[in-house]
Formats: structure tokens, sequence, C-alpha cells
């Protein structure tokens, strides 16, 4: 199946401007030259060609099209690439005219995995084509462009060669240490100073898994305070449903914010009140106090028209490890002595004046959302990491630890320290795919697009 060529839409399907079709191996040019015409008798690589489709003497599109020749193209194989309007019929008809003429559609990934095959990306830059991809957020896809140019590559190359230092030196002492003496060379200080390398890439995991989902915030209070109101008013649409009936919202409501570039979630949770006997309403605050214990962040809401209630005080217990804004709301019916009657109680807390209905000094809200981001570490100093790479780099830094443990012991040229070597160094090729099993190969590639 190697030797075949295959073909796939490589842009979304539907209706847009351009849809891009892709060929590669060996017959590309072959097929483009069948169906595609005028063309020129040589065709010179990456340079676009004006040509129309066509079936026998039907025109189907107009088309431009461009030749790569192995091994600069991104498969590593001759291959061709075809750009016309993207109408969902006429690119089934022209994936169709190309299988006619011997390709095959392609499988998900299965570009790539020939541009892996062929040396043109290690696993791990594989990896980040998809990452890539998929990334949530601005951040997240600066960071898997950075591994797609081979950042992580590098940081697992710096230390696939301190184990093999080791490796050498250990393997030399053992083989030739009954004929002659040979000095220890110092090899336990590359090796920390590469367990600490990969100690900071674990480091970041969590920060990788909030590039991945987004962080979570809610907006919590007692009943009737304007959370609803407020949760529209970030959305900018009617999403929860606003009565002035206390317990209107009986169970959370959550939609996604993009700001500067990252997905929040930000969630509308059913009142907290005591004393409800309605099951539903209780059903309700049980996942709203679920909901906080989950949140990166909590909006807490007071009334600004109305005294404090206990309920504000349980409530406000709950948050005391979250990072919060308190907002009160309805400054617009507030009055000061229970503006002021919230300041002390709250004594640690800046208190917000705002009004969710009429939209007054609501930047306080996303400027706090955007604090968020500026508390989490920088993107660009980063390194990226997935689930399968994290799992296989937790092992490897295992292996280096012990490694580190057995020479502060004095068990350093032993055969058992060359074999956790050896398997640290097993780790790694799965890591880059070196040594990795085809069906964890399989499982990667399967996760692409049809396309790429």
């Amino acid at each position: 199946m190697d030797d075949d060529t295959i073909v796939a839409l490589a842009t979304p399907p539907g209706r847009a401007g351009i849809a891009l079709i892709r060929i590669s191996g060996s017959q590309s040019e072959g097929i483009v030259r069948k169906i595609i015409g005028p063309l020129p008798a040589e065709l010179e690589a990456r340079r676009s060609y004006h040509g129309f489709i066509h079936h026998q003497d039907r025109r189907i599109d107009e088309c431009l099209t461009v030749i790569f020749k192995a091994p600069r193209s991104y498969s590593g194989e001759d291959m061709a690439e075809i750009s016309l309007h993207s109408n969902l019929f006429v690119v089934e008809e022209v994936i169709g005219l190309i299988c006619a003429c011997g390709a095959r559609s392609a499988l998900p990934g299965e570009f790539t995995f020939r541009a892996f095959k062929n040396g043109k990306l290690d696993l791990l830059q594989a990896e980040a084509v998809n990452d890539l991809i998929l990334a949530n957020s601005r951040a997240g896809a600066l960071m898997q462009f950075n591994n797609l140019e081979g950042r992580l590559s590098k940081t697992v190359a710096s230390l696939r060669a301190a184990l093999v230092q080791a490796a050498i030196q250990i393997e030399t002492r053992i083989e030739f240490a009954e004929d002659q003496h040979i000095e220890a060379t110092e090899t336990a200080g590359d090796l920390t100073a590469a367990a600490v390398a990969l100690e900071k890439i674990l480091g970041q995991s969590r920060f990788n898994e909030i590039l991945n989902q987004g962080l979570h915030v809610v907006i919590a209070g007692r009943v009737n305070v304007g959370k609803s109101s407020l949760f529209n008013a970030l959305l900018l649409k009617e999403r929860s449903i606003i009565s002035a009936l206390p317990g209107t919202t009986r169970d959370y409501i959550q939609e996604n914010l993009v700001l500067d570039g990252f997905p929040f979630h930000i969630t509308d949770m059913a009142g907290i009140r005591a004393g409800s006997g309605d099951d539903i309403e209780k059903q309700g605050m049980e996942l709203s106090l679920a909901k906080i214990a989950q949140a990166d962040a909590v909006l807490f809401m007071v009334d600004a028209s109305l005294p404090l209630a206990e309920t504000d005080m349980q409530i406000y217990k709950l948050l005391a490890t979250k990072k919060r804004l308190l907002l009160a709301n309805k400054s617009d019916m507030a009055h000061a002595d229970i503006v002021r009657s919230v300041k002390d109680a709250f004594p640690e807390e800046t208190v917000h004046l705002i009004s969710a209905k009429n939209g007054d000094n609501l930047d306080v809200a996303v400027n706090f959302m955007k604090s968020l981001l500026r508390q989490m570490p920088e993107a660009c100093g980063q390194t990226v990491v997935n689930f399968r790479q994290k799992i296989l780099l937790e092992k490897l830094l295992k292996k280096m630890k012990r490694i580190e443990q057995m020479q502060i012991e004095g068990l350093e040229a032993t055969e058992v320290v060359a074999e956790e070597i050896r398997q640290g160094l097993g780790l790694i090729g799965e890591l880059t795919g070196t040594i990795t099993p085809g069906d964890i190969l399989q499982g990667v590639f399967a996760k692409f697009c049809i396309g790429k």
C-alpha cells in the first residue's frame, strides 16, 4: 500500500472559495496530465499552472495545479496539489476522476505518515502537525508550531545524547575493566542536567492541559443576584433565561468565550439558597457546588440592593482557595450602607460595583479573566507534550532517576546500570518513532484528519 498513489481533499468539505486536492505518489504528475489541460510538456516543480479539469470532452472546473518532486515535498514523494472551486459535487467528481486514473483515497494521516516514513519528520514533529490543527488557543498553536519546527525533538535528542554517552563509558569499563585500568569518567553531571530538563518539560503538563482545554470560570452567588444577566452580557447574547422570580436557573449552563485568543468556559450556575423544598432546585444547587470545586476561577456575585444573607457568607467560604473576583451587582439600585456592609464583610476583597443589566463596569470581569492568562507561563518559552509523549517522558524520568541513584550507590559500571540505560534509550526510540511498534504508529496517525 505504501507504493500506491493517494488522493484526498486537504481543505474542509463544503461550499467555499477554494478547495485543495492533494495527490502523493509516483503517478501524481501522470494523473494531473490526464485530467488537466492545457499543460506544457515540461512542468517545473513548485510552479503554479493554470488549466481546466476535464472528463473526456467536458470541462468540469477551472483550476491551478502545482507539481512537487521527491524528495522536496511534504510527503517526501512526488506530489501534486490542485486548487479548484469548493463545491461539494465538483470536488467529489474530481476526486473520482483521480481515483479512476490510478489513485486511491488516502487514509487518515497518510500524507504525514509518508512524510515520517521518508524522514521528513520524526514522530514528535508528525504528532505536532495534528496537535497544531487541533489547538484550541493561540498560545497552544504557537507551542505546537515550535514542536513542528523541532523544539521538542531537539530536547529529546539531548536526552538521548546524554544516555548514549553514559552507555558508551559504562560498556567500555565493563568490557575492559579486567584487562586494564580505566579511569571513571564523569557522566553523572550530564545525566543530572538531562533529568532537570526533562522535569521542566513534565512540569509544564498542567499548563499544556489548560491550553488544550481552556480555563473554567463559574459565576457563583445566591439566587436572584443577576448571575444570568452577567452571563448573557459577557457572551453578548441571550443564553440564559432572566426572571425576577428566584431560582429561574435550575441547572448550570456553559458557553465558550474567547479572550485574547484563549478559550474560557463560562458557567452560569443555579443560585444557592437555604431551605428550598424543591428537589429539582436542590439537585441544581448540588451541581453548582460541584462546579465551584472544579473551577479555575470564580466570579462571586452579591446583590448591592439587598442586605447580605448568610448564604453569601457560606458561598464565600467555598472560594477560599479559588482565584476570585467580588462583584456587587445592581449598582443602579445600590444603597450606600449596603455597599459599605459588603466591604466590611469581605475586608480582603476589592468590591467592584457593576450593573449586569445595564452593562456598567463589566470590563472588570473581562480584565479579571485576562489577568488569569498573564499568570500562566509564557508560551514562547514552553514545550508542549501530548498524552502519549507525557507517559513516555514520565517513564524516562524514572529511569534517569534510577540510573542517578545507582551511580550514587557506586553501581555505575555494572550490567544492571547498562540495562537501565538501554531501556531508557528504548523509550526515546518510542518517542521519536525509530523503534515504535506498528500498532502504536497506527494509533497515532489514525487520529489525523483525512488529507493531512
